[in-house]
């Protein structure tokens, strides 16, 4: 396997976390790499998306011990699921509508509002 690591600037990151651009030689299209160098995971364009829904849950089932599945314990988002795309992302606003981020249908937001 090559280095997924090596002389790549990140795409994106956060923390210790980071998305690297894949070489061509490499079978994905992208890495998701720890800081340490010793972990990778190869990502390809159409699981980019699964990805981002399966972190965010994590995180919320994390934050959300008693999964009431709206707004976390930290209060810092509620998971929406767009209708029209079915594209599922973690809120982090204070407006009663969400911009779904896949498609730009509006969204509503439970528990914010009149």
């Amino acid at each position: 396997m090559p280095e997924p690591t090596t002389d790549r600037e990140p795409i994106v990151s956060e923390g210790r976390y980071a998305v690297v651009a894949a070489a061509d030689a490499d079978a994905a299209d992208y890495w998701f790499v720890a800081d340490d160098g010793d972990h990778a995971v190869p990502l390809e364009d159409a699981t980019l998306h699964d990805a981002a829904t399966v972190l965010s849950r994590v995180r919320n089932m994390r934050t959300d011990p008693e999964r009431t599945g709206t707004e976390t314990a930290s209060g810092d988002g509620t998971e929406l699921t767009c209708h029209d795309c079915g594209e599922t992302w973690t809120y982090t606003g204070s407006d009663e509508h969400a911009a779904c981020p896949n498609c730009e249908t509006e969204v509503p937001v439970e528990g914010i509002g009149p």
